[in-house]
C-alpha cells in the first residue's frame, strides 16, 4: 500500500463529503428562535467572527481545589456554525475551537480560561470571504471553490492532546494542527514526514505508558498506523487495507503488541454512490468487525465479527493471561445520533435517544471466537485511568442518564464509573438544569491505585446560561464534586480532550 492510494482515497472522499445528507438553509434565526425555549441548546449556536477568542484569567471559584492539581486541561469541539445567515446542520460540521483551562491549586488556587478557533485554511478562507466556501460534514453549499486535498476542508473539531510540547487539535480526515500551547495560536497543520502530507491522522490517539503516541487514519479501502515516539518524531507509518472498504473506523484501542480497532457496519458512499439522498448506508446484516493487528506489522492480522452494531469510542483494551483481548466500548444498536441526532440539535430540536451502553468483548486470538458482555445503561465517552492505557482498567467512567428526560432528548445529566470486574457504578447526577459533557481522571501525584484519581470535566448550566469546570474524587464520586470553577460566559459543546500536568 503506497502514499499514492491513499492519496486517490482522500480525493474521493472529497467528492463524497460534497455530497451528504442535508441542504445548507438561511436558518440562523430559526435556531435563535428554539433555543428561547428550550435554553440547552444555546452552547450549539456557537461562536462568531467578532467573539471567536475567549480569555479570563480568573474563573469564579468555590470548594476545595487541590494544591498538587497543577495543569492544562484541553477541550475541542465544533465551535462556529453561521456566516452570512447561513446555518450548518450537522454539529460534526462546526469549525474546531480548542478550549484550554489552565490550573494552579493550592491556598492562592486560580484557574484560567483560553479559548481559540483554530486557523485552518478552511477558516482563514472563509473569514475572508465573509461566507462559507468548501463543503462541510451533513451539509452541502452552493460553491466554486475546488478543493485543494483533505485538509483544505479540515475543520480540527475533534479531540485535542498536548505532546512533545505542542497541542495536536484533531479531525478524523486529515492532518493535526499544532498550536502553541502558551496561548493556543495555530502553527499549522503536522507533517510527520515528507511525503505523507494530509494523511489522515484520527481524532483518538493512544499515549502507551512509554510515552509513545499510536494512532490510525482511513479512507476508503485504505489504513494508515502512525507511531509516534515522545519526542513527537515519527517512528513509521505503516500502510494496508481495511477489510470493511469505504466503512467508518473513528477510534481504537492499544494492547502491549495491538492495535484494536472497531469497523461497524456504516458505509460511507464515494462519488455519486448515495444510497436515500444521504452519504452514509448503515447496513444491519453485516457484523460489527473488530480488527486486530500486531503493532510492529499490521499486515499479521485477526478480524472478529459480533453482531451489527454502531461504535464511535473505545475504553480500553488490554491482553489477558490466556492470550485473548478484553476490549472496551460503547455501542448503540444503530448510527441514528450520528446521522439524525446531531444534525437534529444544530437545527433546535432533541435529538433522538441514542441507547449506547457499556460493553465488552473477550476476542479469541487461538481459535478466532468473540463474545461481548452489554450493561443496560445509556453512556457514552468512555475514559480510563490514563496509566492503564492498553493494560488491565477495572474502573470505567461515562457521561451518562438515567433520568427519562433526559433520555429522551439524548442528553447526558450525569457521570457513572462502572467497576468492570462487579458491575457495580457509583453516580452522580448534576440535575435538571445540567448538561454534562465528557469528564476525564486525572492520577493524582505518587497514587498508583486507579481510583487514586480526580475526574475533570465540564457542565452547562442551563438556568445561568454559563459553563463550569467540575472537580471530583473518583473514589467518592456520589458525593459530587469537590471544587467548581465557573466562567463568565458560557462554551459551544465540546467533544474530547485530556490533560497535561505541569
Amino acid at each position: 500500500m503506497k502514499r499514492r492510494e491513499f492519496l486517490q482515497s482522500l480525493g474521493a472522499l472529497g467528492t463524497a463529503v460534497a455530497s451528504p445528507a442535508f441542504a445548507l438553509a438561511p436558518d440562523g434565526q430559526a435556531f435563535d428562535a428554539a433555543v428561547a425555549t428550550a435554553p440547552w441548546l444555546k452552547p450549539f449556536k456557537g461562536v462568531n467572527d467578532a467573539t471567536r477568542d475567549l480569555r479570563c484569567d480568573a474563573l469564579a471559584l468555590c470548594g476545595r481545589w487541590p494544591a498538587t492539581l497543577r495543569g492544562r486541561f484541553y477541550r475541542n469541539g465544533p465551535a462556529l456554525f453561521e456566516r452570512d445567515g447561513q446555518r450548518y446542520h450537522h454539529w460534526f460540521a462546526g469549525d474546531g475551537m480548542v478550549q484550554q483551562f489552565s490550573f494552579s491549586g493550592g491556598p492562592a488556587a486560580s484557574v484560567r480560561h483560553i479559548g481559540r478557533l483554530v486557523r485552518t485554511p478552511k477558516l482563514l478562507a472563509e473569514q475572508q470571504a465573509g461566507r462559507f466556501l468548501v463543503r462541510a460534514f451533513g451539509t452541502r453549499i452552493e460553491s466554486d471553490t475546488p478543493t485543494g486535498g483533505a485538509d483544505s476542508f479540515n475543520v480540527a473539531n475533534t479531540n485535542a492532546i498536548e505532546h512533545a510540547g505542542r497541542v495536536l487539535a484533531m479531525w478524523e480526515g486529515g492532518s493535526a494542527f499544532a498550536l502553541d500551547p502558551a496561548d493556543l495560536s495555530t502553527l499549522g497543520p503536522v507533517t510527520w514526514q515528507e511525503g505523507l502530507q494530509q494523511l489522515p491522522f484520527s481524532a483518538h490517539p493512544k499515549l502507551d505508558a512509554a510515552g509513545h503516541l499510536w494512532n490510525f487514519g482511513s479512507a476508503g479501502a485504505n489504513l494508515v498506523v502512525w507511531h509516534i515516539d515522545p519526542q513527537g518524531k515519527l517512528v513509521k507509518a505503516q500502510f494496508g487495507e481495511s477489510p470493511y472498504p469505504g466503512g467508518m473506523a473513528h477510534d481504537a484501542a492499544i494492547t502491549a503488541q495491538y492495535i484494536v480497532l472497531p469497523l461497524p457496519p456504516l458505509k460511507f458512499h464515494f462519488g455519486n454512490d448515495v444510497i436515500a439522498n444521504s452519504a452514509f448506508e448503515y447496513q444491519p446484516q453485516e457484523p460489527l468487525r473488530i480488527l486486530v493487528m500486531r503493532k510492529d506489522d499490521i499486515t499479521k492480522r485477526r478480524i472478529f465479527e459480533l453482531p451489527a452494531q454502531m461504535v464511535f469510542h473505545v475504553g480500553n483494551a488490554h491482553e489477558r493471561r490466556d492470550g485473548s483481548i478484553a476490549l472496551t466500548f460503547v455501542g448503540a444498536p444503530d448510527p441514528g445520533f450520528a446521522i439524525h441526532g446531531a444534525a437534529a440539535l444544530v437545527s433546535g430540536h432533541p435529538a433522538p435517544p441514542g441507547g449506547s451502553s457499556t460493553q465488552q468483548a473477550w476476542l479469541d486470538m487461538r481459535t478466532g471466537r468473540a463474545t461481548v458482555q452489554a450493561w443496560d445503561d445509556s453512556v457514552e465517552f468512555p475514559r480510563i485511568h490514563p496509566h492503564r492505557t492498553g493494560l488491565a482498567a477495572r474502573y470505567l467512567l461515562t457521561a451518562a442518564a438515567w433520568q427519562p428526560e433526559a433520555r429522551r432528548a439524548g442528553l447526558f445529566h450525569g457521570l457513572q464509573l462502572r467497576d468492570l470486574e462487579t458491575g457495580r457504578v457509583q453516580r452522580h447526577d448534576y440535575g435538571p438544569h445540567a448538561v454534562v459533557e465528557e469528564h476525564i481522571l486525572i492520577p493524582k501525584p505518587g497514587a498508583t491505585h486507579e481510583l487514586d484519581a480526580w475526574l475533570l470535566g465540564t457542565t452547562f448550566d442551563t438556568r445561568s446560561q454559563l459553563t463550569r469546570v467540575n472537580l471530583l474524587e473518583a473514589r467518592h464520586l456520589a458525593d459530587g464534586p469537590v471544587a467548581q470553577a465557573t466562567l463568565p460566559y458560557l462554551l459551544p459543546y465540546g467533544l474530547h480532550g485530556n490533560f497535561t500536568a505541569t
